[in-house]
């Protein structure tokens, strides 16, 4: 209730402030930076790393649907980046532990390696066609 005499009589109108999100159709694409060459980009353009502690050793593992648990690191997937944080020791950084980038390194080795399946192998053995 106005009260003559009261604090809020005698504040002056404030003048529109200006929105800071995003116009209206543009969305907003998070940013993340790689471990590696410490460059930001966009979130979809990197993977995401999590650390796997099972068995008492710090494991860095590819979390390629991006829904591990706990602490994530960013790294773009290309092997110079790997290359860069391996030699600048930017898991155990990253991670506040230390971690062991040797799974990672193997997952990087079997992209390079390409597809293992026999490219001339059309029909898939479970389609029920191969009758």
């Amino acid at each position: 209730m106005y009260m003559a005499g009261s604090p809020s009589a005698f504040q002056q109108p404030q003048e529109p402030v200006e929105s800071v999100r995003p116009a209206a159709g543009s969305a907003h694409v998070p940013q993340r930076t790689c471990i590696g060459c410490r460059k930001k980009d966009d979130q979809a353009a990197l993977m995401r790393l999590a650390l796997d502690s099972e068995d008492g050793s710090n494991a860095v593992l590819v979390d390629e649907s991006r829904r591990m648990s706990g602490r994530g690191a960013w790294l773009h997937p290309e092997t110079a980046c790997l290359a860069t944080a391996v030699k600048r020791r930017a898991f155990g950084r990253a991670f506040r532990a230390q971690a062991d980038p040797s799974a990672v390194q193997q997952w990087f080795e079997a992209q390079e390696a390409g597809p293992t399946r026999n490219p001339l192998e059309t029909v898939q053995p479970e389609s029920g066609s191969e009758i």
